[in-house]
C-alpha cells in the first residue's frame, strides 16, 4: 500500500500524479472509445489501489477530481463518462457505517472488475448479434475503425459466412486503413476506399455499419463523415444500422456534447497565416437515418431503441 505525507507542500501534486496519464488519453486519436474507457478505468483503478486518500471523504473528493479529467480529456466518450460515474456512485452508496478505508477500497476494486467482466460479455453480445445482420454474399460499408464493428465482422466470419466489406480510409490518420488490413489478413474480403468515394461505396453496399461513441437523444456521434453517409444512404434507400453498448448512452441534458479539434498540421504543414484549417475528428448525425440499432439487450429497430432508451 502506497502512502504519502499528507502535511507536505506537494501533496497536491502527489495526488494528482495521474495527470500525464489523462493527457495521453486526451492527445490519442487513434483508439476507438472502448480501448480508451479501459485505459480510463485502469487509471481509476490505479489510484483506489495506490490508496493515497485516508478516508471515504478524500477517496470520494480526490476520486471525482480525476474523473471529470478523463471526462473532459475526451468529452464524446460515454462510456468514460458512465464508467467513472458509476465506480464513484458506488462509493457513494456504501453504508454510511462502514468507516473502515481499507475495506471501502477493497470493495470498490471489486466493483471496478464486475464493470470490467459486464463491459467484456457485452461486448461479445453484440459482437454475435451485430453478425446476425451479414448474410452470405452482402457488402457491407463502414466508417472509420471500431472495435465493435471489428468484432461483429470476426464473428460472421467465425460462422463462415460469405461477406465483403468496404472502408473508408478515414483521414487524416487512417485508421480505416489500418482496420482494412486487420480484417483482410483474418480472410475477410476487404475493399479500402478514399473518403471522397462514399457514394459509389454506399451504392455498392446492403448496408452501412458503424460504431458510435455516444447516443444523445436525437444524435449519435462516430467519425467526422458519417453523417454525409446517412444522408447519401437515405438517398440511395440503403439501411443504415449502428451498433454500441447502452453505457453509451448519455444525454445532452446529461452532459454537453464538445467537439474538440486535432492538430492542423495533420492536414497541412506550415498554413499561412490567412489560413484557418478545422480539423474536427468527430460530428453529431441525426439518429434518424438509422433502421436498426443493435445493443446488447438486442436488435431493435429505431422507433423501440428510442422509446426504450432515449
Amino acid at each position: 500500500m502506497s502512502r504519502i505525507n499528507f502535511n507536505s507542500e506537494d501533496r497536491e501534486k502527489a495526488l494528482e500524479y495521474w495527470r500525464p496519464s489523462v493527457e495521453a488519453i486526451r492527445a490519442d486519436a487513434i483508439h476507438g472509445s472502448v480501448y480508451l474507457a479501459n485505459q480510463a478505468l485502469e487509471i481509476v483503478e490505479d489510484f483506489v489501489q495506490r490508496q493515497l486518500y485516508r478516508n471515504r471523504t478524500e477517496l470520494i473528493q480526490n476520486l471525482a477530481k480525476l474523473s471529470n479529467a478523463l471526462v473532459r480529456a475526451k468529452p464524446l466518450m460515454a462510456l468514460i463518462y458512465n464508467r467513472t460515474k458509476r465506480v464513484l456512485q458506488f462509493i457513494q452508496n456504501l453504508p454510511k457505517e462502514e468507516k473502515n478505508i481499507q475495506v471501502i477500497k477493497e470493495l470498490t476494486l471489486e466493483e471496478i472488475q464486475q464493470i470490467r467482466k459486464e463491459a467484456e460479455e457485452n461486448f461479445q453480445k453484440i459482437a454475435r448479434l451485430g453478425s446476425r445482420l451479414i448474410l452470405d454474399y452482402h457488402v457491407v460499408l463502414t466508417h472509420s475503425s471500431s472495435s465493435i464493428i471489428e468484432a461483429i465482422f470476426m464473428e460472421a466470419r467465425k460462422q463462415k459466412k460469405r461477406f465483403r466489406v468496404i472502408v473508408t480510409e478515414s483521414r487524416p490518420l487512417l485508421e480505416g486503413r489500418d482496420l482494412a488490413r486487420r480484417l483482410a489478413e483474418a480472410g475477410i474480403k476487404t475493399r479500402l476506399i478514399p473518403d471522397a468515394d462514399i457514394t459509389r461505396a454506399v451504392k455498392d453496399a446492403h448496408f452501412v455499419l458503424t460504431g458510435t461513441d455516444r447516443f444523445t437523444e436525437t444524435s449519435f456521434i462516430n467519425k467526422t463523415g458519417t453523417h454525409a453517409m446517412g444522408i447519401i444512404a437515405e438517398y440511395m434507400n440503403k439501411p443504415f444500422y449502428v451498433a454500441g453498448e447502452t453505457d453509451k448512452i448519455l444525454l445532452r441534458r446529461t452532459y454537453p456534447v464538445r467537439f474538440l479539434q486535432g492538430e492542423p498540421t495533420q492536414l497541412i504543414d506550415n498554413p499561412p497565416k490567412s489560413l484557418s484549417v478545422d480539423n474536427y475528428y468527430f460530428e453529431e448525425t441525426p439518429i434518424d437515418f438509422l433502421q436498426k440499432v443493435v445493443i446488447e439487450d438486442g436488435i431493435f429497430e429505431l422507433k423501440e431503441f428510442v422509446d426504450r432508451y432515449l
